[in-house]
C-alpha cells in the first residue's frame, strides 16, 4: 500500500524509554491489536501496535530502541512521517464480554485501546500490567478503577508477575463468569506463553498477539511467517487465539531475527 502522509501533533513520555506520538490522520479505520507500517524516508520502515485511533487522530507508543525510534524521537510538532495500514487480525470479542487485559512493558501499548473500545460495546474489562519495575509501567491512570499491577522488584503493586495476578482472577470467576471471559494478552513472548497456560488451565478462551519480525507488513516477504504452518504473523495475526498459540512449535521457543536466525528464549 502507498503510504499516506501523517503530522505529529503531540508526543508524551509514558515511561522510561517509552512514549506516545500522536498523529493527525483521518479515517485510519483501525481495530485494537491492528498495526501500521510508519516510514521515515532515508531511514526505514517499522511496524508499530495502535495505541489508539480516533479516526482524526491516531497514537503509537514506542519504546526507544535502534535507529528508527531514535529519529522519531527528534520529531517535533508540525514533522511528518508515511503511514500504511491497518494490518493484521485484531482482538474481538462480543457486546457484554468480560475482558481481562493482561499486559506486560511496552508490549502493553495496544491495551488502552482494546478496553476503550470494548466499553464501548458494553463489555466489563480490567487491566493488568507487568514490568520489571515501577517506572516500567505503562498507562496506570488510564483505568484507575479497573487496574492492577505487578512489579518484578516490588516497587508498586504485587511483587512477582503480572501472570500471579491473572491466577488470581480467574480463580476468583464463577462458572457463569468465565462462560463470558475473555483473556487478551499483548507483551514478551514468555509472559503471553504463561498467561495462554493460564487461561487454558482455568477453562477461559485467550487471544495473543505475536510479534514477529516484519518487513513488508501485507504478507509478500515470508519474513513473520511461523514455523511449520508458514502462516504470516503480519497477515493471520498478530492476534490469534490462545489455543493456536500453544499449538505452534516455535511460541515461547524462538523467534527470527532480521536474518532470518533463530533468536531462543532463555529458559
Amino acid at each position: 500500500m502507498k503510504p499516506r502522509i501523517a503530522t505529529l501533533i503531540s508526543s508524551k513520555k509514558e515511561a522510561e524509554n517509552v512514549r506516545s506520538f500522536t498523529f493527525a490522520f483521518s479515517k485510519l479505520h483501525s481495530a485494537p491489536g491492528q498495526f501500521v507500517m510508519l516510514w521515515i524516508p532515508g531511514i526505514d520502515q517499522k511496524p508499530f501496535s495502535i495505541a489508539e485511533d480516533t479516526e482524526k487522530t491516531f497514537t503509537v507508543t514506542v519504546f526507544k530502541i535502534g535507529t528508527f525510534t531514535n529519529k522519531l524521537w527528534t520529531f517535533k510538532k508540525g514533522d511528518q512521517i508515511g503511514v500504511s495500514g491497518p494490518f493484521g487480525k485484531p482482538y474481538q470479542w462480543k457486546p457484554q464480554t468480560h475482558i481481562i487485559a493482561v499486559g506486560g512493558g511496552y508490549g502493553a501499548a495496544p491495551l488502552a485501546y482494546l478496553l476503550r473500545k470494548a466499553t464501548e460495546n458494553k463489555c466489563t474489562v480490567e487491566l493488568l500490567l507487568g514490568a520489571r519495575r515501577k517506572n516500567l509501567l505503562l498507562y496506570t491512570k488510564k483505568f484507575p478503577k479497573q487496574t492492577a499491577v505487578a512489579t518484578d522488584d516490588g516497587s508498586a503493586g504485587h511483587k512477582g508477575f503480572v501472570t500471579e495476578l491473572l491466577e488470581q482472577r480467574l480463580k476468583a470467576l464463577s462458572p457463569a463468569q468465565k462462560k463470558r471471559t475473555v483473556v487478551c494478552v499483548c507483551g514478551p513472548e514468555p509472559m503471553e506463553v504463561a498467561a495462554a497456560r493460564m487461561a487454558k488451565k482455568y477453562g477461559v478462551p485467550s487471544q495473543i498477539s505475536i510479534e514477529r519480525y516484519i518487513k513488508c507488513g501485507i504478507g509478500v516477504c515470508g519474513q513473520c511467517c511461523i514455523d511449520d504452518s508458514g502462516e504470516p504473523m503480519c497477515q493471520c495475526g498478530p492476534v490469534i487465539s490462545g489455543k493456536k498459540a500453544l499449538s505452534l512449535e516455535e511460541f515461547g521457543a524462538y523467534h527470527r531475527d532480521a536474518s532470518g536466525q533463530k533468536q531462543y528464549y532463555k529458559k
